[in-house]
């Protein structure tokens, strides 16, 4: 596959996240701004759609012979973590919206309770892992096992797993080290 072709998905995967943020935005302005939830729920709904578009084209990319490449890699991230959080993500940009409307700050985690949302976020975090690297590892038998075609997968899995193992120490950590109430004056 010609360097043009590689070209393309990048240009997919960076048109897809900037789909995926005007429709979240559009999403959640006429939600909130406009007063028209139900519309609101459709634009929001339709943002990952674009994740979609990258998969079948990065696919039939490798199937038909060409090289992977950091795109590849970095698509193969986002729609990990879209698939397996994206429902929780926009969930939270929706509560985030909403206290801010209401002028509310957000509750501040102390202690266990913290430590305990570090460790799902964590688990979270390894579902994702899981996904993008059963993504790398489809892209990487899509190359017929090539390590010439498919170095850049393996590369990306390896760096996504040192990624969790980082992530593992420091969402655990809070277990270990609870984080204090901040004291106010």
């Amino acid at each position: 596959m010609s360097e043009r072709g590689n070209g393309v998905l990048l240009t997919l995967v960076i048109g897809s996240e900037i789909g995926f943020f005007v429709l979240l935005l559009a999403g959640l302005a006429v939600r909130y701004l406009v007063k028209m939830p139900k519309t609101g729920a459709v634009l929001l709904a339709l943002s990952p759609v674009g994740y979609v578009v990258v998969l079948i084209v990065g696919a039939v990319e490798l199937a038909r012979g060409g090289a992977a490449d950091i795109a590849h890699v970095f698509g193969a991230i986002i729609i990990g973590i879209v698939a397996v959080s994206g429902r929780h993500h926009l969930h939270t940009m929706d509560g985030w919206v909403r206290r801010r409307l209401a002028k509310q700050p957000k509750p501040r985690l102390h202690g266990r309770e913290f430590a305990h949302k570090q460790r799902t976020d964590f688990y979270r975090r390894t579902g994702e892992w899981a996904v993008v690297v059963a993504l790398l590892a489809g892209g990487y038998a899509l190359t017929g096992f090539d390590p010439a075609r498919g170095g850049q997968l393996l590369g990306g899995a390896w760096f996504w797993t040192v990624v969790l193992i980082i992530d593992f120490f420091w969402s655990f950590s809070y277990t270990v080290f609870p984080r204090a109430e901040k004291q106010t004056a």
